[in-house]
């Protein structure tokens, strides 16, 4: 069996998941974005073995329904490719829901973005409003809170305690939200768990992931807006 040709370049991509592509799940959207790439002519590497599949890393899948402002795709290359001629190769390939912001290149050696994914920023927006008590009340009622108990995502018979996870809250108006959630190796937060704790998810409701936030070693970038 011939091996394949070994990585020469390391790229990461910033994009959007708007509107209905946030439909789309983890796994079909890693299918996705490799036949963009075949498209776009990008000589992608493929990781050995009897299945090779090419390589690339998400920072952080993102839950089914939430859109993503900011998400990052990191993608390796048997050739050095010119990120602008890359950029412009990928943007022909997109559909409608898929945003390009940037692709740079990062370094080979660099760790697994999920390795040093710390926290995730995260937008709540109830369009149809909140029946009382309300947000602010809600909210001073969670950071209050000692501990948070609720079902494990991987074993309902198992909890957790979701209140360490959640970093900081900020209300921005009588139906809006900005969370700042654990995420990566040492924990991860759900924004659904914490518009749950809330007893919030029974009302119609708009979540966005606006940022990734890495360790210092990788950017960290300001969020995005969010339009109503």
């Amino acid at each position: 069996m011939t091996s394949p040709p070994p990585p020469a370049q390391r790229l990461r991509l910033r994009y959007a998941k708007i509107g209905d592509a946030r439909f789309i799940g983890h796994l079909d959207e890693a299918r996705f974005w490799e036949r963009v790439f075949r498209r776009a002519g990008l000589p992608l590497a493929y990781s050995h073995g009897f299945n090779p599949q090419p390589k690339m890393h998400f920072a952080s899948a993102l839950p089914v329904g939430v859109e993503g402002l900011d998400e990052l795709l990191d993608v390796w290359l048997t050739e050095p490719v010119d990120p602008a001629i890359g950029s412009e190769a990928i943007r022909r390939n997109l559909p409608p829901g898929f945003r390009l912001h940037e692709v740079q290149i990062v370094p080979l050696d660099l760790p697994p973005m999920q390795s040093v994914l710390r926290a995730a920023l995260y937008e709540a927006h109830w369009p149809e409003g909140i029946p009382p008590p309300s947000l602010a009340e809600r909210v001073e009622l969670l950071r209050k809170a000692a501990s948070l108990p609720r079902p494990h995502p991987k074993d309902p018979g198992r909890t957790y305690d979701l209140r360490p996870l959640v970093l900081d809250l900020t209300v921005l108006g009588a139906d809006r939200l900005r969370m700042t959630l654990a995420a990566g190796p040492r924990g991860s937060a759900r924004a659904s768990e914490v518009v749950a704790a809330l007893d919030l998810d029974r009302f119609y409701h708009r979540l966005v992931r606006l940022a990734l936030y890495l360790e210092d070693t990788q950017v960290v970038r300001t969020p995005a807006p969010v339009s109503s």
